[in-house]
This record gives structure tokens, sequence and C-alpha cells, in this order.
């Protein structure tokens, strides 16, 4: 009998994922504020110029989003990690001959945003969500604190850098340590636990002896294809939301170092603060998400994000270093509470068999959200000399997509019982 491992292998994925994701959404995210200044400035771009290349970003990820989906569904998690990582890393070393806004958009916004699209989120919730069922809302909870670390770590590494030996070498940096941690930790990722003799959850095997397994076994929500999901009112809903969200996320990350350094904080400050929001997010990513195996997760968005709202007020009439620490406190602990129960959320409502392909097409919400976000409020600053205006509207959009969450319920397919739905979920 073969002996049992002290540890399951699942738990060495999330680790593995968790690294990738600090890895990756710490210097493709929280790190690109840290850029901002020094770019705008050497090269006399407006804001709104600038922020274009996050734009550009949030389109690749909307377009990338289905395709990484579908990638990862029919050559797996490992794979597309992999190549997805050597394409990231060269594409920040890349970085370093950027000499033109266009050169900076097709690098920045295409190269490594495509890397970064097959690195991060989808395959990692898909590996993960095959690994774990009873436990998938503990197992989010700890890889989403990879990007809370990720930001803690980067965004004040990069100013470092740049501060240091310029921006250019700090891109050079970035894609080499690329390199060196996402190559090699790819190839811990094993699809199922079925390849390593293993059950989901390391549940024991069957051994056929159920006094119960007479009576009928209740009825589940078997596996949406993605067309299902696609054709779905929880699914729209939740894309709804999820724009809103996208949106402030986008904004306060391009923008947030810029409008603290206009508030009269120290560069180096300001690119602290925003690292301090995925310290924050710490701690929302652990409570929300471990609380999302005993409280309705849709509740839990629905606080979450009233906590991003009301942080966004905050900075928008912040006057104080008070109140920016308000703001670093609400939308810090709202957005991280948001990552492992909305991503536990799709896999409840949906099921796993094509969790990657539903994930990828929830991405061009996102795209648009990024895409529109900061170019609007850098337009209206350039006019207004003032973020008031616009994050006050991110604020409120924020609150609206609240409301709209708690409209979203799961709609169980025609029956199928619980020893068929291994099998129940045909493709698109």
């Amino acid at each position: 009998m073969k002996k049992k491992a002290k540890i399951f292998y699942g738990w060495w994925i999330v680790l593995v994922t968790n690294i990738i994701c600090m890895t990756g959404f710490g210097t493709w995210l929280y790190a690109f504020p840290a850029f901002f200044g020094p770019m705008t400035a050497e090269f006399g771009w407006s804001r709104a110029q600038t922020s274009g290349a996050a734009s550009f970003r949030s389109i690749e990820g909307g377009i990338a989003g289905p395709i990484v989906g579908w990638l990862v569904d029919k050559f797996g998690s490992r794979n597309v990690v992999l190549g997805s990582g050597i394409i990231s890393g060269f594409g920040f070393v890349l970085m370093t001959q950027v000499n033109s806004l266009i050169s900076f958009y097709l690098i920045y916004g295409l190269v490594v945003s495509v890397g970064m699209s097959g690195m991060t989120y989808i395959p990692a919730f898909t590996v993960i969500a095959k690994w774990f069922k009873k436990r998938l809302s503990l197992a989010f909870s700890l890889l989403a604190i990879g990007a809370a670390l990720g930001g803690t770590f980067w965004s004040p590494a990069a100013a470092w850098l740049i501060a240091n030996y310029g921006w250019r070498s700090a891109f050079f940096v970035i894609g080499i340590a690329i390199w060196a941690i996402v190559i090699p930790l790819s190839f811990v990722i094993v699809e199922t636990p079925e390849k390593k003799g293993l059950r989901m959850d390391n549940d024991p095997e069957d051994d056929g002896k159920d006094a119960d397994s007479d009576q009928p076994k209740p009825l589940v929500q078997p596996d949406y294809t993605a067309r299902q999901a696609l054709a779905s009112r929880s699914f729209w809903l939740l894309s709804i939301a999820w724009f809103f969200q996208s949106m402030a996320f986008n904004v306060v990350f391009v923008h947030g170092v810029v409008a603290m350094t206009d508030m009269g904080i120290e560069y180096l400050k300001a690119a602290a603060l925003i690292g301090a929001i995925t310290s924050v997010s710490f701690f929302g990513r652990m409570i929300l998400g471990l609380l999302g195996d005993y409280i309705e997760k849709r509740y839990l968005l629905f606080f979450a994000y009233c906590l991003i709202s009301g942080g966004i007020f905050a900075l928008a009439n912040a006057h104080s270093m008070g109140m920016v620490y308000l703001f670093v406190g609400l939308y810090g602990f709202g957005y991280g509470g948001t990552v492992p129960v909305m991503a536990s959320l799709r896999a409840d409502y949906f099921g796993r068999t094509a969790l990657g392909k539903i994930q990828g097409f929830m991405s061009p919400v996102a795209m648009l959200a990024g895409a529109f976000g900061p170019v609007v409020t850098g337009y209206i600053f350039d006019q207004t000399a003032s973020y008031t205006y616009a994050f006050s509207v991110i604020g409120t959009l924020a609150f609206i997509g609240a409301w709209v969450l708690l409209f979203t319920k799961p709609k169980i397919l025609p029956g199928t019982l619980l020893e068929q739905t291994a099998d129940s979920g045909a493709r698109l």
C-alpha cells in the first residue's frame, strides 16, 4: 500500500503558484506606479499618455484571457506558466530599449502583458480547483497571499532600483528575476491529483464498503460548460461587478503614487504607501477567504466592495495623512478580500471542468475597465488639475457593484447524481 505523504502535494502547488503570482503581480501591476513618474518626466508625456500603457495592458489581457483559458484547459497549467514566464522575462528585459511612447505601449502593453496573462491567476486558480474542493476557499486564500506579498516587496524595490540605478536597469533586473523564479517553479505544477496517485483534498480511496451505498446520492450542481456559463444571468452580473472593481483597481494603481505626490507626499513614501495597500490586503485575503467556507460568498463580496468604495472616497477627499492611511486600510482590506472570494465563488457557481475558459471569458470585462478607467482619470486630471472628481466617480461605481453582487445566485442545471459529476462537464 502506498505510504501517505505527510504534506498533501496540492499544498506544494499552492505554494509555487503563490510565489509565481507574487512575482508576476508584484512586477507587472504593483511596481508600475514607481515607473510612472520617472518615465513621464524623462519623455515629457502627459499623464493620460503614460496611463495608456496600462490601458493597452488591459486590452491585451481581455483579448488574451479566453485564449489563455483555452490553452490551460488544452495543454495544462504547467506548460502555459512555463512558456509565459519566458515571454514575461524577455518583455521586461526588452523594456530597457524603450525610446518612444509607441515602443512603451507595444513592449509593456503587449509583450510583457501576454506573458503575464498566462503566468498568473488563470492557470493558478484552474489547477488548484482540480486539487481542492472542501478546502478550496482556504487554498485560494493562501494563493492570493502571493500577490499581496508581491506588491509589498516589488513596489518599494522597484522604486529603490529606479532611484539608485535608473528605470532601465530596474526593468532589466526584474526580467532576470522572473526567469530565475518562474521557470524552475513551473515544473512543480501537476495538473490533477490522479497524476500523483492521489485524490482531491487528499481524501482516502473509496474501498467500496460504504454502508449507505444503497441510499440515493444527493443531487448536486454539475460543471457548466463555457457556453452554459455565458448564457447564465449570474455570469453577467458577476462580470458587471468585476468591471467596477477592475476600474477601481487600475485607477488606484496607475494614478495612486502621482496623486499622493501632488498632495506633497515624498515620492518614495508614496510608492511605499501603494505597496502598503497590498500589505493590508493580506489580511483581507486571509480573513474573508477563510470566512468563505462558512458565510455565503456574495455577502462577503458585498462587504469588500463597500470597503473599496469607502477607501477611494477617502483618497478623493484626502487633506491629511490620516485620510491617506484610512484609504490604504479600507481599500487594501476590501480589495484583498475580493481575490480569493471571487475566484472561489466562480468555482462554486460554474464548477471546475471548464473553469479556465470561464475565467478567460471574464477577462474582457477587466480589459474594458482597465482601458477606460486610467485614461479617463488622466484626462480629467489634465483638464481639472485634480483627482477629486474622477476618484469620486470610481468610488460610486464600486458601491453600485456591491449591490449588483447581491443578485447573483448559482443556477442548478438539470439534476446529476453525485457519482456522475466527474463526467458531467461537456466542453465548449
